[in-house]
């Protein structure tokens, strides 16, 4: 489960084509959403050389320039000392934490990494991405972070469901692992091998009243569907990604 690190019918014909209306601009708002952030990705990403401005993520390969063999002294190299925090508490879950590297602290392109070297600070285990300077559960559209697919903090439930071509499942919210998605269902966005590279929280910003009670609906520690009702109309965006290498 840790690895996986995490609407009302409408009555009335006035109140259908309404609904329809809105559901229309919705779509169309997505797809320009979704435009843009492919065309923020670099045409040649997995050919990108390495550079301090490289924030391209391919699921099992990089992040950035963070790959799976990649050290903290090369990435120091890289970046400079400025840009690297050594020996940082990084939070996991439930009250857990381990040292790991931070790059860009306190910036919307923070990156957290956990090293499977913990003694030499090598070979990433885990990147975490997860704005710093954002609100809590608002997804950080700042970040330069992008996957060589689209997604980005602040990607729409939506948006990746229609990348993932179908719908995936989602732990509820109200608990430490709320809003993870928990199965991509053997849709695209599944690795090949059928192991799981990206792994994605979903949250949410302020609510009103209405869409608290859509929060009920789909909270807690079991799993929904992306395309439950409640989950499509509250349409939570991606506040945290966590990329993996094996």
């Amino acid at each position: 489960m840790k690895q996986l690190f995490l609407t009302a019918l409408v009555a009335g014909v006035c109140l259908t084509a309404c609904q329809k209306k809105a559901d229309q601009q919705a779509g169309s708002q997505t797809a320009d959403s979704a435009a843009t952030a492919f065309d923020n990705v670099p045409e040649h990403a997995s050919d990108q050389m390495v550079s301090p401005d490289n924030f391209v993520i391919i699921p099992g390969k990089q992040a950035g320039n963070i790959r799976a063999t990649s050290t903290q002294a090369e990435l120091i190299d890289l970046l400079g000392k400025e840009n690297v925090t050594v020996n940082d508490t990084i939070y996991i879950a439930e009250g857990a934490t381990e040292i790991g590297t931070t790059l860009f602290k306190g910036t919307p392109d923070e990156a957290q990494i956990l090293w499977l070297d913990k003694e030499n600070a090598a070979k990433p285990d885990a990147v975490i991405l997860r704005p710093a300077s954002d609100k809590p559960g608002t997804g950080g559209n700042q970040t330069q972070w992008v996957t060589d697919n689209g997604l980005r903090i602040g990607s729409t439930l939506k948006e990746v469901e229609k990348l993932n071509g179908k719908p995936f499942k989602l732990y509820g919210f109200g608990w430490d692992y709320g809003g993870s998605a928990s199965s991509w269902q053997g849709g695209s966005l599944e690795g090949k091998d059928g192991k799981t590279y990206l792994s994605i929280v979903f949250g949410y910003g302020e609510l009103s009243a209405e869409q608290e009670k859509l929060v009920d609906k789909v909270s807690g520690d079991g799993e929904f569907l992306s395309s439950n009702p409640a989950m499509q109309q509250l349409n939570p965006v991606i506040q945290t990604m966590t990329v993996r290498f094996n």
